[in-house]
């Protein structure tokens, strides 16, 4: 890949030392996969897609889904399909996959859910598919084999790409795991991308997670969320034809691939996408990343997993994988927007909904439809998700909710 964001000298993270890899070594020991660190998850997905699958290729994709999933393979020149979607747990129904001209898949583990990861990554090596694995979610999800066996996501495909905005709940920053005969090629090829860090402008990305912290411990979640939306920092969703229509013409431009073309899309929600973290960010970054992977972290997440994938409005998906750390608990119940209201007076803020699903709000010119759009407009309807570190404090209302029907 000979992509280049500016016509400046590459900012170089690969050769900055031990303290350029302590952010990657203990996720690297817990996967046994090596492991690149990046200003952000979804510059990691679209490195894996650009250097991994060839341009022009079919890549299958859940339609439920972070839309900068979708971006990330529009940006590397590729053509999204949407899969058939679960019901169980809104990740790929691998058994009604339509495999005709499909050249890639991004399984995305909706929740920190993987799914059917083993029996889709059976399909793909048989098929000579590209897997990438979209772990954002699932930052500790380890999938127990029929002989007991563990194995961590993100090691199944040709890569996996971790977010550690999510589990860690750092200002910032991701990882791309993949094979050690590709990975000094695509960190390469991320140096080339990247823009020079600005100390200056990351003191709030440092700051940010230390007062998100503070916020929980005093239960100051609701007021806090409602001056966010008062004051426009967090936005609810809005269609935007515009957006979609100049997406799909700069698509159509494939001779063009340079990914500064896709920033307006790429930067949504996240500015900075591939602006270089300094030895500051990167700091604080890998002290949140320990922490989250010390014992007690992991036993309260476990814990609230435990309670809420009890309840009878959990999906029925949840149930293989109560005993994982995972990022939501998905509930799917009947009146989503009543339950959220309730759940945001006792300062339990829901977020991470994908709705509508990504064929519906893009259209057929940028999103080839799937074959359970029934399925997936209810998922993405009806999915509560529950972050487990707020079960005790939700409780009270997540037990009166009444369960979803069943499409």
């Amino acid at each position: 890949m000979n992509t280049s964001a500016t016509g400046d000298q590459p900012v170089t993270l690969s050769s900055e030392g031990p303290a350029a890899r302590s952010t990657e070594r203990p996720t690297e020991r817990r996967i046994g996969r090596r492991c690149l660190y990046m200003p952000s998850a979804r510059l990691g997905l679209y490195l894996a897609l650009r250097g991994l699958v060839p341009p022009g290729t079919r890549v299958l994709m859940s339609p439920v889904n972070c839309e900068t999933v979708m971006f990330a393979a529009v940006a590397a020149g590729l053509r999204p399909v949407m899969a058939p979607v679960s019901p169980a747990d809104g990740t790929i129904d691998v058994g009604r996959i339509d495999w005709d001209g499909i050249g890639a898949v991004v399984a995305t583990h909706l929740y920190g859910l993987p799914g059917e990861i083993r029996r889709l990554a059976a399909e793909c090596e048989r098929r000579g598919a590209v897997l990438v694995e979209d772990c954002a979610h699932a930052f500790q999800t380890e999938v127990t084999g029929p002989g007991g066996e563990r194995r961590h996501v993100g090691t199944f495909g040709a890569a996996g790409v971790f977010s550690l905005a999510k589990h860690p709940r750092a200002g910032g920053g991701g990882l791309l795991a993949v094979d050690d005969d590709v990975a000094e090629r695509l960190a390469k090829a991320r140096d080339e991308l990247l823009t020079a860090p600005a100390v200056g402008r990351e003191l709030p990305a440092v700051i940010a997670p230390l007062v998100r912290d503070a916020v929980f411990a005093l239960r100051l979640s609701g007021p806090a969320w409602r001056a966010a939306k008062a004051l426009r920092i967090e936005v609810a969703h809005e269609n935007d034809e515009a957006r979609v229509r100049d997406l799909a013409a700069a698509a159509d431009d494939t001779d063009d691939l340079d990914l500064t073309r896709f920033d307006r899309w790429m930067s949504v929600g996240a500015g900075g996408y591939r602006v270089a973290h300094s030895r500051l960010l990167r700091g604080a970054v890998a002290r949140r990343v320990r922490l989250v992977d010390g014992r007690r972290a992991r036993r309260r997440r476990l814990a609230g997993v435990r309670v809420l994938s009890a309840l009878p409005t959990a999906a029925t998906g949840v149930t293989a994988f109560a005993d994982q750390p995972l990022f939501r608990v998905p509930l799917l119940v009947a009146d989503r927007d009543a339950a959220r209201a309730a759940l945001e007076r006792r300062g339990v803020i829901t977020t991470c909904l994908y709705t509508p699903p990504l064929d519906d709000d893009f259209g057929p010119g940028l999103a080839e439809p799937g074959p359970t759009p029934q399925i997936a407009r209810w998922w993405a309807r009806h999915a509560l998700p529950v972050d487990p570190l707020q079960a005790a404090r939700a409780l009270p209302i997540l037990r009166r909710l009444v369960p979803a029907v069943h499409p």
